[in-house]
C-alpha cells in the first residue's frame, strides 16, 4: 500500500476502513452502491490518496451504505471539517524544498576578448537569447563564459543541455532534454508525467517564479528548442546553434547574437595570450586558422609542449591544424585519439575510454591527459572527456575499418556488461536475460556486482551516453549487444520514469532481434514495448505490440513466450482501466506455466493473481494464490521472490485487520532480503512494517521501521527516499 503525503489524511481513511468492515458488506456492492469504482473505492479505503476525500460525493454515501444513522454522520462530518483544516495547515508548513541547480560546465581559464559580444548579453533584455556562428567560432565558450560571470543574477540556479543539433547521432529528443532538465529542478520522478507535454508543462510551471539561467547548447532547429522554454519574467534561456533560429527569434522576441570569427588583431592577441609567439608569426597562423579558436587553441598547445614557434608553413587551413597537433602526440595517444571519433555520445568517461582502447584506466589516463593538453580533447568535468565535434569527424577519418569495429565492440561490452550488472542490483527477482552475455574478449567488464547506489549513480550519470551507444550497437550490426544493453537498462528507465527512453531502447532491440531473426528475442521486445505503451496511454501501440508477440511465438512454436505474453498484457489490461481483463489473463498465464512445469513462472504468475485479486478486494482468493506461489518458490529456492510474494501476502493480510500475521510475513520477507543483502526490498519491507504497526495502534514502533527505509533509500540515491521523508513529517 503506498502511503499519501499527509498522516491525518491515512488515519481518516483507515477508520473509514474499519467502519466499512465492521458493516459485513461487499466492497462491490458498496461501490456500485454509491455510485464509483471499487478500485476508487478501495484506494480510498487503503488510504491512497493525497487529500481528504470529498463527503458530500464520498464519505457520507459510503458511511450511509454502511448502516450508519444521522448521528454518527453528522459526528464523521465534524471530523472532516477537522481533517480538511489540518491538512491545509500541514501543506501550508511544509513548502515543497527547492533544488539549486549548478550544472553549468567549467569556464575556459583561459577566454580572452570578445567584449563586443559580452556587452551584447549583458545588455540583452529579452527571456531568450541565440548566439549563431560557425562551427570552432566559440559559441559555446562564450555562453558558458558569460554564463558564469552572470551566475550571480540567478540566485535560483543555471541549468545546462547539450542539444547535440549537428552530431552525427540523433539529435537529443526535446523529451529527452526536458526531462534532463526537471532532475536538474529536482522534480521526483513520481510526480513527473509520462507524456512530453505534460513534462513541458511541469518545466514551465517548475521555472514560473524563478530565477533561472538555462543554457541550451548547440541546438539543431527551432523545432527542437520550443519545447524547452521556460516560462516566467526572472528566467534567461541561452541558446547557441549554427543555425540562426529566425523562426525562433521571430516567434520568441529572442535577442539574435551572431558570432563572426575574432578580428585579426583579437585572435593574434588570444593566440599569444595562450603561447610566446612573435607577432609576425602569430599574424600568419592566425590567417591560415581563419581566425577560428578551436584552430588556435590547438596551435597555441603545440607551441607550449614544443617550445618553439610554429612554423607558418602547413598552415594554410584548418584541417591542416588538426594534423599537425595529431602528427605530434605519440603513439599511443594518437590511438587513442582515433579510437574516439566513433564512440558514440557527447562524452565518455574514464573507465569506458579506457575499454575502448582495451586497456586499464591507470594506463588510459595519462594518454587522456595528453591530448588534453594538446587541445584536442575537453574536460568538461572531472574524469569525462569530449571531443569538439569538428574533431571528432577528423579522428573518425583516421580511424581504420577494423580497428574501429574492435574498438566499438570492446566499448559495447563495457557498457553492457556494466549496465546487467547494474540492472542486476536494482532487479535481483527479475527473471533471467534470454540473450545471456557471453564473456568480452578482453578485460573491460566489470569485475564484480556494483551495489545499488553504484548502479544508480551509474547509470544516471551514463544514461545519454547508452542511449547512443545502444542505437549505435544497432547500426554497426552489433545486434546481440543492442538488445542485452536494451534489456538491461529497462528497470532503471521505468523506475525513474524515462519511459520515453524506455519506449526507444525496446524499440532498438527489436530492430536488432528482427535483424538477429531471433523470433522469441522479438516477441519479447513487443511485450516490453507493450508495456511502455500502456504507461504512456498509447493502448492502440500496446494493442499492436501484443498481437505480434503472440504471432511470432505461435511461429517460433515459443510456448514459454506465448504465456509470458499473456502475463504483460494482463498489466497493460491493468493500466487501461479493464481489471476484469487483467484478471483473467494473469491466471491463463498462470495455467499455462503451470502445464509448462516452470515453477518460478508460475509463481510470477501466482503473484500476479494475488495481486490483482487484492486490488479488487477478495482478499480470501488472494491470500490462496500467494500461499501457493510461496510454496512454489520455497520448493525452487527462489529467495529473492518469495520476499515479494511475502511483502504482497503481508499487505492482504494488513488489509484483512490481521495485524499479527501481516506482521509476520513482513519479518519473514525482512529475514531473507537481509541475507540477500538487497538494501531496496529491505526499505519497501521495513516501510509496509511500519504501516502494519501504525495500524495496529503502535505509531512508536512504527517510526523507526520508516526511518529504517528513508535511511537504506536515502543511502542507495533512490528517488523514493523523499516520499518516506515526507511520510515521516506528517507522522510527526
Amino acid at each position: 500500500m503506498s502511503e499519501p503525503q499527509d498522516g491525518p489524511v491515512a488515519a481518516f481513511c483507515a477508520d473509514l476502513r474499519r467502519r466499512w468492515r465492521e458493516s459485513g458488506r461487499e466492497l462491490v456492492a458498496v461501490a456500485r452502491e454509491i455510485k464509483i469504482s471499487r478500485t476508487q473505492l478501495y484506494a480510498i479505503l487503503n488510504g491512497d490518496i493525497k487529500r481528504p476525500p470529498d463527503f458530500d460525493g464520498v464519505v457520507e454515501p459510503l458511511l450511509r451504505a454502511c448502516g450508519a444513522g444521522p448521528d454518527e454522520v453528522a459526528v464523521w462530518r465534524q471530523r472532516h471539517e477537522v481533517l480538511t483544516g489540518v491538512h491545509a495547515e500541514i501543506r501550508r508548513r511544509r513548502p515543497p524544498a527547492r533544488l539549486v541547480p549548478a550544472q553549468l560546465p567549467a569556464d575556459l581559464g583561459v577566454f580572452h576578448g570578445r567584449h563586443a559580444a559580452l556587452a551584447a548579453l549583458d545588455a540583452a533584455t529579452a527571456p531568450v537569447v541565440t548566439i549563431s556562428g560557425v562551427a570552432g567560432v566559440g559559441k559555446t565558450a562564450l555562453a558558458v563564459h558569460w554564463a558564469h560571470r552572470a551566475a550571480g543574477r540567478y540566485p535560483d540556479g543555471q541549468l545546462y543541455a547539450d542539444l547535440r543539433g549537428f552530431d552525427r547521432d540523433e539529435p537529443a529528443d526535446p523529451a529527452e532534454v526536458i526531462r534532463t532538465l526537471l532532475d536538474g529542478l529536482g522534480a521526483e520522478p513520481g510526480q513527473i508525467p509520462a507524456g512530453r507535454d505534460g513534462q513541458a508543462a511541469l518545466f514551465r510551471t517548475l521555472t514560473s517564479g524563478r530565477r533561472l539561467l538555462v543554457v541550451l547548447d548547440n541546438a539543431r532547429d527551432a523545432a527542437q528548442v520550443r519545447p524547452l522554454l521556460a516560462a516566467g519574467p526572472g528566467v534567461r534561456t541561452l541558446i547557441t546553434s549554427r543555425d540562426r533560429l529566425t523562426a525562433l527569434v521571430a516567434g520568441t522576441g529572442a535577442d539574435p547574437i551572431r558570432l563572426d570569427p575574432p578580428e585579426p588583431d583579437e585572435a593574434v592577441a588570444l593566440l599569444q595570450r595562450r603561447a610566446p609567439i612573435e607577432a609576425g608569426a602569430a599574424a600568419t597562423i592566425v590567417a591560415g586558422c581563419g581566425r577560428l579558436p578551436l584552430a588556435l587553441a590547438l596551435v597555441a598547445a603545440r607551441v607550449r609542449q614544443s617550445g618553439f614557434s610554429t612554423p607558418a608553413a602547413g598552415l594554410d587551413d584548418v584541417r591542416a591544424v588538426f594534423s599537425w597537433s595529431y602528427d605530434a602526440l605519440g603513439a599511443d595517444a594518437a590511438r587513442l585519439f582515433r579510437l574516439l571519433g566513433p564512440a558514440a555520445g557527447d562524452d565518455i568517461a574514464l573507465p569506458a575510454a579506457a575499454a575502448l582502447a582495451g586497456l586499464e584506466p591507470i594506463e588510459a589516463r595519462p594518454l587522456l591527459r595528453e591530448l588534453v593538453d594538446a587541445s584536442l580533447l575537453s574536460e568538461p568535468a572531472p574524469g569525462r572527456f569530449r571531443l569538439h565535434d569538428l574533431l571528432r569527424a577528423y579522428a573518425r577519418e583516421l580511424a581504420g575499418a577494423d580497428e574501429r569495429r574492435a574498438a566499438l565492440t570492446r566499448l559495447l561490452d563495457h557498457y553492457t556488461h556494466t549496465a546487467y550488472q547494474a540492472e542486476l542490483a536494482l532487479n535481483p527477482a527479475r527473471a533471467p536475460i534470454m540473450l545471456a552475455l557471453e564473456s568480452p574478449p578482453d578485460e573491460t567488464r566489470p569485475k564484480q556486482r556494483v551495489d545499488i547506489k553504484a548502479a544508480l549513480e551509474w547509470l544516471g550519470t551514463e544514461r545519454a551516453v547508452l542511449m547512443a551507444a545502444l542505437r549505435q550497437a544497432a547500426d554497426e550490426g552489433l545486434d546481440r549487444r543492442a538488445w542485452q544493453l536494451g534489456w538491461a537498462l529497462d528497470t532503471f528507465l521505468y523506475q525513474n520514469k524515462h519511459w520515453q527512453d524506455e519506449d526507444a531502447a525496446w524499440a532498438v532491440a527489436l530492430r536488432a532481434a528482427t535483424a538477429l531473426v531471433d523470433q522469441p528475442a522479438a516477441a519479447q521486445a513487443h511485450r516490453f514495448l507493450a508495456v511502455v505503451a500502456g504507461r504512456l496511454e498509447r493502448f492502440g501501440d500496446a494493442d499492436e505490440h501484443m498481437l505480434r508477440s503472440a504471432e511470432l511465438c505461435r511461429q517460433a512454436g515459443d510456448d514459454e513466450g506465448a504465456a509470458e505474453t499473456e502475463f504483460m498484457l494482463s498489466y497493460v489490461c491493468w493500466l487501461r482501466g479493464d481489471h476484469d481483463g487483467a484478471l483473467a489473463h494473469a491466471e491463463r498465464s498462470l495455467q499455462q506455466w503451470t502445464s509448462l512445469g516452470d515453477p518460478l513462472w508460475a509463481a510470477k504468475a501466482g503473484n500476479a493473481v494475488a495481486w490483482y485479486h487484492a486490488q479488487l478486494g477478495d482478499h480470501p482468493r488472494a491470500v490462496a494464490h500467494y500461499e501457493a506461489a510461496l510454496s512454489w518458490l520455497r520448493d525452487a529456492g527462489d529467495q529473492p521472490d518469495e520476499a515479494v510474494v511475502r511483502h504482497g501476502l503481508g499487505l492482504v493480510r494488513l488489509a484483512q485487520g490481521d495485524h499479527t500475521g501481516a506482521a509476520e510475513q513482513l519479518h519473514a520477507g525482512l529475514d531473507l532480503v537481509r541475507r540477500l543483502d538487497d538494501p531496496l526490498m529491505e526499505a519497501q519491507l521495513a516501510l509496509s512494517l511500519g504501516d502494519v504497526l501504525r495500524a495496529a495502534g503502535d505509531p512508536a514502533a512504527a517510526r523507526p521501521e520508516w526511518e529504517r527505509a528513508h535511511a537504506l533509500l536515502t543511502a542507495a540515491g533512490h528517488p523514493q527516499a523523499a516520499d518516506v521523508a515526507r511520510k515521516l513529517a506528517a507522522a510527526r
